[in-house]
């Protein structure tokens, strides 16, 4: 196949099974890549240990250091399960053991995905991710999104909160280059005063994600503020140098050092919002505020995008979160044109010149029986005792009958058996 012999057992004693599966395997060879490299036979005859070791040694030019450590912390568990099994004799039942077993473990799907999607780029660089290709089916994930777009008035109380301590500094504006600029917590943390352009209203991020994250957003004028405010505070201490951190490293005791950027403002994120109330936000709730309050403005996509970055159709849904505001819009956007009132209900005969009349006013609660009512009583007893007389005929009987006899004075309601409700 492709210029190439193979020799493999099929591990059968039956002839005729065994030319069912040379068939099939014949048809996997015609439909995998090439393998110039004789990658299938080097690194599939790995271990998954060593192959996850073996591949991001080998990635390390190609890729950010954050993406080698999220492939050697998801491979963790991989090793854990499967580590002595070769790559070559993986199947697709050892993908569904692992799903199962992570699952029994109370994992979440998007973990579980995570961990999976590291065996299958070593797969695919083995170029053995073909034997998987139809059968492999990822977990759905039922949680729903936890990303949130605050409201005006949650807004308010955020920043006011914020504003209202001074050891909060950092925090508060971290805050607004999120909730007015877009950022993410990342791209705030890499940002220096090299990057700070007060004069244009810009900033340049360098520092994302991925490269493809990297921009030149323009800052509206709570961004220049509270910039401006966080610059007159560093230059008292003399950290504004172009190399300098916008957000420096701090320490116990006060220690700062410009050189280095910030590791964490998570405490004092903490007491913001626990001080305005909100301590279900996350930080990175400002990025989807950003954005639903962009796709409100109407903003076109690529617009969107190179203020906040590269963001795919799929993640511009997840980002975008319709607001109460908008809701109350569409529903006054549905409210008729013409003046509607409640219909007026008028008298329905009945047989043997029983009847139930609504008031003109059509409140339910008011219903009067008609004549005959002790032979009414009586049929509906037989009815609960003996079974249907033939002569309701209503689209709710039980809730009908219940009305008729529980404006009776003087009688009080006798109770509905299974049966009466079954005949409904």
């Amino acid at each position: 196949m492709n210029g190439q012999r193979h020799r493999e057992p099929l591990g059968v004693s039956d002839l005729r099974e065994a030319r069912k599966l040379e068939k099939e395997r014949i048809a996997e060879f015609g439909n995998r890549r090439p393998d110039p490299a004789r990658r299938r036979q080097k690194f599939g005859s790995q271990s998954i240990t060593g192959a996850i070791t073996a591949y991001v040694h080998e990635r390390r030019a190609q890729v950010s250091p954050r993406m080698q450590q999220y492939w050697i912390e998801n491979g963790r568990r991989l090793v854990a399960v499967l580590g002595d099994v070769k790559l070559k004799t993986l199947t697709i039942d050892h993908l569904t053991m692992y799903q199962a077993q992570r699952t029994d473990e109370g994992r979440a799907p998007k973990t579980i995905n995570g961990e999976l999607s590291v065996l299958r780029q070593l797969l695919r660089h083995a170029r053995l991710w073909y034997r998987f290709e139809e059968d492999y089916r990822a977990l759905k994930n039922t949680k729903p999104p936890v990303g949130q777009a605050l409201t005006d008035e949650e807004q308010q109380r955020l920043f006011l909160a914020a504003q209202s301590r001074v050891d909060w500094i950092f925090a508060y504006v971290a805050a607004a280059l999120s909730f007015y600029c877009g950022l993410r917590a990342c791209e705030i943390k890499g940002l220096q005063w090299r990057h700070v352009d007060f004069l244009r209203a810009r900033i340049q991020v360098r520092r994302s994600k991925t490269p493809a994250g990297w921009r030149d957003p323009s800052l509206n004028d709570a961004c220049v503020t509270a910039l401006r405010e966080l610059w007159s505070r560093a230059n008292q201490l003399g950290f504004t140098e172009n190399d300098h951190f916008v957000f420096p490293w701090q320490g116990r005791a006060h220690q700062i050092d410009p050189t280095q950027p910030i590791t964490s403002w998570r405490g004092s994120w903490r007491s913001l919002r626990a001080s305005a109330g909100l301590p279900h936000v996350r930080f990175h709730d400002g990025r989807h505020t950003a954005l639903t309050r962009l796709c409100e403005a109407g903003q076109p996509d690529w617009v969107i995008q190179a203020q906040m970055g590269h963001v795919s159709p799929s993640m511009m849904k997840t980002y975008s979160h319709i607001r109460r505001k908008a809701l109350d819009e569409a529903a006054k956007a549905l409210e008729p044109t013409f003046s509607m009132q409640l219909p007026k209900f008028t008298e329905r005969p009945r047989k043997k010149g029983r009847f139930i009349a609504h008031d003109a006013a059509c409140d339910a609660s008011r219903i009067t029986i008609g004549s005959q009512s002790d032979d009414l009583d009586r049929e509906f007893r037989e009815i609960v005792e003996f079974g249907s007389s033939g002569w309701i005929r209503t689209s709710n009987p039980p809730v009908n009958s219940r009305m008729a006899l529980g404006n009776v004075p003087g009688r009080p309601l006798p109770a509905l058996s299974l049966r009466v409700i079954r005949r409904a």
